[in-house]
């Protein structure tokens, strides 16, 4: 159960709906300072020149000490999100981010996994108003398909690809 604080730590990232909402239209200009901040704080991660405190580095997988961590992509994903799209598309796509990426992965990284991406992906595309459907249902398996990628980082590409189906979708529609 290494990876269950991991995936809470995903979770937290909700905590960017209500900041989203209460931010209104000033929510751009700290989704862009965030972006700013965390960049910096990674140079200088990665340059040696800062230190994680030993329960958050101890989130770090391996590869992460020497790379960008998944935070870093997962700011960067949620950020852009909410810089290039509507609100409800970017919330969108902070909540397949959070709630299908961060409960998919405590099921492996088996078939199980992709299932539970989709159904959790398909839920999160309905709540948002998308209609039962072959689209809809499309986008979700898209979007599992691009989950279950090596590379890209999904952290960077589930929120902007889920905001710009999304986007798609809702332009068909209507």
């Amino acid at each position: 159960m290494r990876e269950l604080p991991r995936k809470l730590f995903h979770l937290s990232g909700l905590i960017f709906h209500p900041i989203a909402l209460v931010l209104a239209d000033y929510r751009r200009p700290f989704f862009l300072a965030l972006l700013l901040a965390i960049t910096l704080f990674e140079a200088l991660r990665l340059r040696g020149r800062l230190r994680l405190p030993g329960r958050l580095s101890a989130l770090l997988r391996e590869g992460e000490l020497r790379r960008p961590t998944g935070t870093f992509y997962y700011l960067w994903g949620v950020g852009l999100s909410f810089l290039l799209f509507p609100l409800r598309e970017a919330l969108c796509g902070l909540w397949v981010l959070a709630l299908g990426d961060g409960i998919s992965g405590l099921f492996g990284r088996g078939p199980l996994h992709h299932l539970a991406f989709f159904a959790l992906s398909l839920g999160v595309l309905l709540s948002f108003g998308l209609p039962f459907g072959e689209k809809t249902l499309l986008l979700a398996g898209l979007l599992t398909l691009l989950e279950a990628l090596p590379f890209p980082d999904d952290n960077l590409t589930l929120p902007l690809a889920t905001a710009l189906g999304v986007r798609i979708l809702s332009s068909l529609s209507g």
